[in-house]
């Protein structure tokens, strides 16, 4: 996926940039041949930027978003020629789109270079036949600047050998994308879900076990039995959301850092999904380890034989029903 250093965000410079205003009702989006960024260019870049948190992609083969893009690339000529191509793909009337604008953007930092899609709603813009593109730029400048919610749509792309990668945002599915937005663009999941779903499991499993001295043993002692039963009630995984239902009061910002770098390193960063029930991990046989150095193993079958009771203290008790022991 498009990453950036906190370098390349500050050195992300547009190249090209261009809108035509789609879903105003009329048979073909309309179409503009320049317009110019002015002094809006770090706005834009900060909003392109925010793409940044969105869901992994890559294009399918065959893609026409992809080609569209890659001869644009190779040919900075063809720029506008190849946004209004995008336009009249991505301009539908069928009654369920809100007016708006696409807006098209080729930056640089460094050697890299990105294209951006951003489908913004602007009602007011577009009730006119005729749009002077100025006053309407700055119109979404302010639009944007009241609500960023107005951005519905928006794709950060790097184009590689073969193919390329995209990180997307789509307020109107944000665990994933549209059936509009996904033929748009022609692109599939990164990672399917169940594989994140076996991968936030891992992620989870090492921040608890990382800050285990600051959480309580209703946390410590329950990381799976307490993820499938968040996933059961809540089948969509986001971040904040998750992180609020799983550790509530106890997650400090010490354990949210936690969290979030283990989610990096396990490339789940900034995804949200919705839970794919084969995948969460099966309680089995559960293994604990005390502060003193006791192993403790609990077979499935056993589960309901143990309990961990805290104290007011902050120790903990743990208590064993058998009929028998015997020493190993």
């Amino acid at each position: 996926m498009p990453v950036l250093t906190q370098q390349e965000r500050d050195a992300l410079t547009v190249e090209h940039f261009i809108f035509h205003v789609v879903h105003h009702g009329g048979a073909e989006p309309l179409l503009f041949e320049s317009t110019p960024i002015g002094d809006f260019e770090r706005f834009f870049v900060g909003r392109i930027i925010d793409t940044l948190s969105g869901n992994r992609f890559v294009f399918t083969d065959g893609s026409e978003t992809h080609a569209a893009l890659r001869a644009a690339q190779d040919d900075p000529t063809q720029f506008v020629e190849t946004s209004k191509a995008l336009a009249r793909r991505f301009h539908r009337n069928d009654g369920r789109f809100q007016r708006g604008i696409l807006i098209v953007t080729a930056l640089r930092t460094g050697e890299r270079r990105f294209h951006s899609l951003i489908k913004y709603d602007h009602e007011r813009m577009v009730a006119f036949d005729v749009v002077d593109a100025g006053a309407a730029l700055r119109d979404v400048v302010n639009g944007l600047t009241e609500s960023r919610k107005a951005l519905q749509k928006s794709a950060l792309i790097e184009l590689a050998e073969g193919g390329g990668q995209l990180v997307v945002v789509d307020r109107s599915k944000p665990t994933g994308i549209t059936d509009f937005f996904r033929d748009f663009l022609q692109v599939e999941r990164l990672h399917g879900e169940g594989e994140m779903t076996a991968t936030l499991a891992k992620a989870l499993v090492r921040t608890v076990q990382e800050h285990a001295d600051a959480l309580p043993v209703g946390i410590t002692a329950r990381v799976r039995p307490r993820l499938v039963e968040i996933a059961q009630e809540r089948p969509d995984f986001e971040p904040d959301v998750f992180f609020a239902d799983f550790f509530g009061a106890h997650g400090s910002e010490a354990v949210r850092a936690g969290f979030d770098a283990n989610l990096a390193r396990l490339g789940l960063d900034g995804e949200s999904f919705t839970f794919e029930p084969t995948a969460l991990p099966a309680v089995g046989q559960r293994r604990f380890r005390t502060r003193e150095g006791v192993s403790i193993v609990v077979p499935e079958q056993a589960s309901d034989t143990v309990a961990f009771e805290e104290q007011e203290d902050g120790s903990t008790v743990v208590r064993i029903r058998t009929g028998h022991v015997t020493e190993r």
